[in-house]
């Protein structure tokens, strides 16, 4: 009977260790319960003795055993305080990348909430017809100021050209603008001739919505101003001054932009905008013929005409509406120059000199090569992010200006990018991939010719010490991977072989 209540409380005691051990954490869990028997059985073999049974002893080695879930929790909490991090994630391949993706997101995201970067990306749609020419009397130095009347606009039109296969008209008139949940304002407003788009090559979307009611157009500066950057705003009927109009779409911005710079544009007939008020002036644009373009030395252009009393007008064709600059290809060519540049200012061999025969194989090498793409593709998306926002942040996206701090952030990020990849990839271990750490001094600076001088880094997983010289001479100049053998296993015993 002793014997068998002695056999209950040692299995008692025993499910009391193993109900404490669900605490401790999943690694540290059976060393834990092995300690603990160890020491149940010299508790037991010191308190009770083989031949009766002692109940007050019993209770001591189960009192014993109740003390093992303090003990427990105690583990637990070190080993949630420690911070210590993992050695699996310590300076990992996937913590770079992720660090990586995490700026490129954010960049991104800024990006996207950039208003300049979106109105780029959105005049980069639109490419306007190369040949366009803005006419104007030679006297005007302004581009800006309208020197065109109507009846000089019907004249050319109505005669046949050689150097021009196209015309448009439009005069900016100050009109109070109505529409429903607002209150009237005053807009500058462009009235123009129905083929002004179609001849500068925008889209047919730009043409009137229907017959019943004249197309206005919304600029992108009005449309966010005054409605709120509303998407479901083509369509909504408004009254320009005495005219009841319908809007047919929003106008990127952009440097496609005619002088004047007016709110909203207006499609009206030619006869109409000419009876509403015939000589005020106003901008005429054309459209060079292949002969013209054959013809037109440069981006600007005299031209002389004959007025109606047999007297000779001089006036002057400009160039407008230049293709904006690209972007992507500004970005390109920053790129470029960064890959140019860069072996100035780093080292960019991976192959360093080692002597052991515990190379990683095939597939490590492999690895070693894809990290290193995916950060340098990473590095140069970021780059690109990070320069528009730059650019476009608080630039005007028409300004000449922006292409050239794009170009700037571009080549500055991309290379000094690209040098940290390069140096990163060159401390990181061949096998694991995890940069090394620990540097340690090792030798004198007065033996640098007899002997090994420098820093040793190791590997935390035990694959590898790392040596670069201090002082690199023609036998030592480059960093040395040394690579460990088994027999150093024992020392790295909380890190898992890669």
């Amino acid at each position: 009977m002793s014997s068998f209540l002695s056999r209950g409380f040692h299995i008692l005691g025993c499910n009391v260790l193993r109900a404490s051990s669900i605490v401790v954490p999943a690694g540290q869990r059976a060393e834990w319960l092995r300690e603990w028997h160890s020491e149940l059985w010299h508790v037991r073999r010191e308190c009770l003795s083989d031949d009766s049974f002692d109940g007050e002893a019993e209770r001591q080695v189960l009192a014993f055993c109740l003390g093992s879930l303090a003990d427990a929790a105690c583990v637990r909490r070190h080993a949630r305080t420690s911070g210590v991090a993992s050695p699996a994630l310590h300076g990992s391949a996937p913590q770079c990348l992720l660090r990586l993706a995490t700026v490129l997101a954010i960049c991104a995201v800024i990006a996207r909430l950039l208003p300049g970067v979106q109105s780029e990306f959105e005049s980069a749609r639109y490419h306007v017809r190369p040949g366009l020419l803005l006419i104007q009397d030679a006297r005007s130095d302004n581009s800006s100021i309208p020197t065109i009347t109507p009846a000089q606009f019907r004249d050319w039109r109505n005669t046949r050209q050689r150097s021009f296969d196209g015309f448009a008209f439009y005069r900016i008139l100050r009109d109070t603008t109505f529409f429903s949940g607002a209150r009237p304002m005053p807009w500058s407003v462009a009235h123009a001739t129905p083929n002004l788009f179609l001849l500068l090559g925008f889209p047919a979307q730009t043409a009137a919505p229907g017959n019943d009611l004249p197309a206005v157009l919304l600029s992108h500066r009005a449309w966010v101003r005054d409605f709120r950057s509303d998407p479901r705003v083509a369509g909504r009927i408004l009254r320009l001054a005495h005219t009841t109009a319908r809007i047919a779409a929003v106008l990127p911005e952009g440097p496609w932009r005619l002088p004047g710079n007016p709110d909203a544009w207006l499609l009206e007939p030619s006869s109409q905008i000419a009876a509403a008020s015939p000589t005020a002036p106003g901008y005429l644009i054309a459209h060079l013929s292949e002969f013209g373009k054959a013809e037109m030395p440069g981006p600007s252009v005299t031209i002389t005409v004959h007025g109606p009393d047999e007297s000779d007008i001089d006036l002057a064709g400009i160039s407008i509406c230049p293709d904006p600059e690209n972007p992507w290809g500004t970005f390109s060519f920053a790129l470029f120059l960064a890959l140019l540049a860069l072996p100035a200012v780093t080292s960019v061999t991976l192959s360093e000199s080692n002597f052991s025969s515990h190379r990683p194989g095939l597939k490590r090498r492999i690895a070693r090569w894809l990290f290193l793409a995916a950060k340098l593709v990473l590095i140069a998306a970021i780059g690109w992010w990070a320069s528009l926002d730059l650019a476009y942040a608080g630039i005007d996206v028409s300004s000449q200006w922006a292409p050239f701090v794009q170009l700037v952030a571009g080549f500055v990020i991309c290379l000094f990018s690209f040098r940290w990849a390069l140096a990163d990839q060159q401390q990181r271990c061949p096998v694991c991939l995890r940069r090394v750490t620990h540097p340690a001094r090792v030798g004198l600076a007065s033996r640098t010719f007899l002997g090994w001088n420098g820093t040793e880094m190791m590997c935390l997983g035990g694959h590898t010490l790392l040596h670069v010289p201090s002082l690199p001479t023609s036998w030592f100049g480059a960093p040395r991977w040394l690579y460990l053998d088994h027999s150093w296993d024992f020392l790295f015993a909380n890190n898992p072989a890669a």
